[in-house]
């Protein structure tokens, strides 16, 4: 149930649609869901307001814009934005993909995948994100190769476009950054799972899985990424990484 406080406040909610600062605006419509939910405002008061947030969408705040674009998936399927808001403002997204931010990828993807804009409005651009695959970040390497599944589904990508980066990804099993090489080996086991990496590509680094398993970096994984101890050790018994 809606808090006292939030009900008391009603008014607020209302108007924080349309704020000034864009920043509080986008808090805002990030809360749309709840809002509506709650009975505080309806899903027919959002589209009338739906302005307020497209205009987020071509802001000249970058940070407030690419941002933005993350809700704009789950707003159309929701009804309170249309295709033709988003291929109306998509060039906005554009200079981000093309410099290979990874959120605007992302963000470009999940709009292919929901049907909002056509796989070849970005496929011209799938070198800037192949070059994210072997960047010198090790963070950069491990995020872009969470999403190959993403890329291939949407036919980005095919298997000859990633098939001889693939060493990229396991030297980040080498980083000295904790939180980065646990993410890598989340990335590589998901690839696994998903056929993206085969056994073959896995199992020389046995070794290293046995090191996971044997540290604190299992517990610190388990804890990062929701999972308990016994479900991830399935997840590497099923690619024989651990006997």
């Amino acid at each position: 149930m809606v808090s006292n406080a939030i009900e008391n406040n009603k008014s607020y909610y209302l108007k924080s649609l349309s704020l000034e600062d864009k920043f509080s605006r986008l808090d805002a419509w990030y809360k749309v869901d709840f809002l509506i939910d709650n009975n505080i405002m309806t899903k027919e008061y959002v589209v009338e307001n739906k302005g307020y947030f497209l205009d987020l969408l071509t802001t000249t705040d970058e940070m407030v814009k690419v941002h933005a674009w993350v809700l704009a998936r789950r707003f159309a399927d929701a009804g309170y934005i249309t295709k033709e808001d988003i291929d109306k403002r998509k060039s906005y997204l554009m200079p981000y993909v093309q410099s290979g931010d990874l959120t605007a990828w992302w963000n470009a993807v999940d709009l292919i995948k929901g049907g909002y804009i056509d796989s070849s409005y970005i496929r011209p651009y799938k070198n800037v994100f192949i070059e994210s695959l072997k960047s010198e970040n090790p963070g950069i390497v491990s995020d872009a190769w969470h999403m190959v599944p993403m890329l291939t589904g949407a036919k980005i990508l095919t298997e000859s476009d990633y098939e001889d980066n693939k060493k990229y990804l396991f030297n980040v099993l080498k980083s000295s950054n904790q939180y980065i090489r646990l993410n890598a080996w989340e990335t590589i086991i998901d690839l696994g799972e998903k056929g993206v990496l085969q056994k073959e590509d896995i199992l020389p680094f046995r070794d290293r899985a046995k090191e996971l398993i044997e540290g604190d970096d299992l517990i610190k994984l388990t804890s990062l990424f929701d999972t308990s101890k016994d479900d991830f050790l399935l997840r590497l018994k099923s690619l024989d990484l651990i006997q």
